[in-house]
C-alpha cells in the first residue's frame, strides 16, 4: 500500500475513535476542568520558574487527553505519567532551588524516588510540617496513592506484557478509556493536594478566594476547609 494511503487509513480509524470518545462528554469535561485547576493555581505563584513548570503540567495533561480521544492509549498513559512527575517535581523544586537550577540547565533529572521519599519527599510528614501542618495526617494516604498510581502508569510506559492484552489495534476501547479516567483523576488529586500543601498558606486571601475548586474537591480535609474560609 502507498504510504500516503496507509497513513490516511490510520487517520480515518483514529477520527472514528475520536467521534466515539466524544460520547463521554461529561468525563472529558471533568478532565479539562482538572487540568485547568492546576493552571489556575499556577497563576497565583510569583516564581516564574515554578509557574512555568506547572503550566507545562497543565499542557501535558491536555496532551494526554488528546491522545486518549484519538485512540492512542499507550501514548496517553505516557503523557499522563510525565505530567504526574512534573507536577510533583514543581513542588519539590520549590523547596530545593539548587536542584531546580541543575534540572533547568540539563545537569540533573527528575527522580521519582526523591519526589515521594518517606522522609523528605513532597508527601512526607517533614514536608507537611514545613508548609501545611494541618495536612500531616493525610500524607501517608496520598503517598501510597501516588506510588500505586505511578506503578500502574509505568506498566504501560514500559510495555509490561499484560498491557498488550488491549490496544493492539487502532480501535475504540471503553475499558482503557475507563481505566485512564480513574488514573487521570488520581494523578490530578495527588498533584493538587501536594500543591495546596506547598502553597496555600503563602497565598493572599484574595488568591485563595479565586481558587473555588479547592473547597469543592478537598472539603473533607478540615485544615484546608478552615484556611479557605469554608468552616
Amino acid at each position: 500500500m502507498d504510504i500516503t494511503a496507509y497513513l490516511a487509513e490510520l487517520n480515518n480509524k483514529s477520527q472514528a475513535i475520536f467521534d466515539q470518545s466524544l460520547q463521554n462528554k461529561q468525563k472529558l469535561g471533568d478532565f479539562h476542568h482538572l487540568a485547568s485547576c492546576i493552571y489556575e493555581l499556577s497563576e497565583t505563584l510569583n516564581d516564574p520558574q515554578e509557574k512555568g513548570i506547572l503550566t507545562k503540567v497543565s499542557v501535558q495533561l491536555e496532551s494526554a487527553n488528546l491522545n486518549l480521544v484519538l485512540g492512542l492509549y499507550r501514548q496517553a498513559f505516557t503523557s499522563l505519567r510525565l505530567a504526574f512527575e512534573m507536577g510533583l517535581a514543581a513542588a519539590y523544586f520549590s523547596a530545593n532551588k539548587l536542584e531546580l537550577n541543575e534540572w533547568l540547565d540539563g545537569r540533573a533529572d527528575i527522580k521519582w524516588s526523591k519526589l515521594i521519599d518517606d522522609e523528605s519527599g513532597v508527601l512526607s510528614q517533614r514536608y507537611s510540617k514545613a508548609f501545611f501542618v494541618e495536612c500531616d495526617s493525610f500524607m501517608t494516604e496520598y503517598r501510597n496513592k501516588a506510588r500505586k498510581t505511578y506503578r500502574s502508569l509505568s506498566e504501560y510506559v514500559h510495555g509490561n506484557n499484560e498491557t498488550w492484552n488491549d490496544g493492539m489495534t487502532i480501535e475504540y476501547n471503553s475499558s482503557l478509556f475507563d481505566f485512564y479516567s480513574g488514573k487521570y483523576e488520581e494523578v490530578c488529586d495527588v498533584i493538587l493536594f501536594t500543591l495546596i500543601c506547598r502553597y496555600a498558606k503563602s497565598m493572599s486571601e484574595t488568591e485563595r478566594e479565586s481558587l473555588q475548586f479547592v473547597t469543592e474537591q478537598y472539603n473533607h480535609i478540615l485544615g484546608i476547609r478552615e484556611l479557605f474560609g469554608r468552616e
